[in-house]
């Protein structure tokens, strides 16, 4: 069963494609309230990313940056300086100051970014390219060119050290986890998604408990759903409606194949 902060993250999403922003607004703040009760540092600072992200999408980004900077402090204290979690709010942090046209401080946020992607993942992988993209039209706005030197001091930068196995909790689980990828996802055949992407399947939800033996009507709707298996869910809520329940759908559980009668 999904714990309070996490079901709030979901009607927050609910409510923004119906487009009823003010409402996924106030949900996002009730989950990192929710997060904050249950003193979880990684809990807080990924509804905290969802606030910023929120935000950002909206083009409110003042608001994004004010939220990015109090996480990044969250961050750096909950999993370290050198975390790539602290790298990716560190660029959505510039980038939120680069649409305001606040460009030195876009670049040092920038840097900063790179500087821990070079330490974590090396100069030539492809996290560090993106943000050397991204510096350099920062740089062509001042009428700069920019110079990998400024970040690495002039000398080559070492290889990458062996990963690290920090903590970092799934965007698209929910479960805290060490190493590249989160192995819950990957042993249930989950979608386990990039930060850069869509961290939910599209499925159907159930949005109160359902009884077996009971009649779906108006009890599911589709959102983008915290886990669910790709091969075992339904997609379409016109599949499941005047279906009879077999199993019981506890309020915010994906409905399975197995969970409805399809001879109903």
């Amino acid at each position: 069963m999904p714990e309070s902060w996490e079901l709030f993250k979901i009607f927050s999403d609910n409510a923004a494609q119906n487009g009823d922003l003010k409402t996924a607004e106030e949900y996002l703040w009730k989950a990192i309230d929710a997060a904050a009760e249950t003193n979880s540092p990684l809990k807080l600072i990924l509804c905290m990313d969802s606030l910023g992200d929120f935000y950002y999408r909206l083009k409110r980004f003042g608001e994004a940056q004010s939220i990015y900077g109090d996480n990044l402090e969250k961050q750096i204290a909950g999993l370290g300086l050198d975390h790539p979690e602290v790298a990716n709010t560190l660029i959505k942090l510039g980038s939120c100051q680069n649409f305001q046209n606040r460009l030195k401080e876009a670049e040092d946020s920038y840097k900063q970014a790179l500087l821990i992607t070079i330490i974590r993942f090396g100069l030539e992988s492809a996290q560090a390219a993106n943000i050397v993209r991204q510096l350099s039209a920062v740089y062509q706005r001042q009428g700069k060119v920019f110079d990998i030197r400024e970040v690495t001091g002039g000398a080559p930068p070492p290889p990458p050290p062996e990963p690290i196995e920090a903590q970092t909790i799934c965007r698209t689980c929910h479960r805290p986890y060490k190493g590249a990828q989160c192995p819950t996802c990957t042993q249930f055949r989950m979608t386990a998604m990039k930060l850069d992407e869509q961290e939910r399947l599209q499925v159907v939800i159930a949005t109160r408990d359902i009884r077996p033996g009971t009649v779906i009507t108006i009890s599911s709707v589709a959102l983008d759903f915290r886990m669910a298996s790709k091969f075992d869910a339904y997609f379409d809520v016109r599949h499941v409606i005047g279906k009879t329940a077999v199993n019981l759908v506890p309020q915010g559980a994906a409905l399975k194949l197995n969970d409805i009668d399809l001879r109903s």
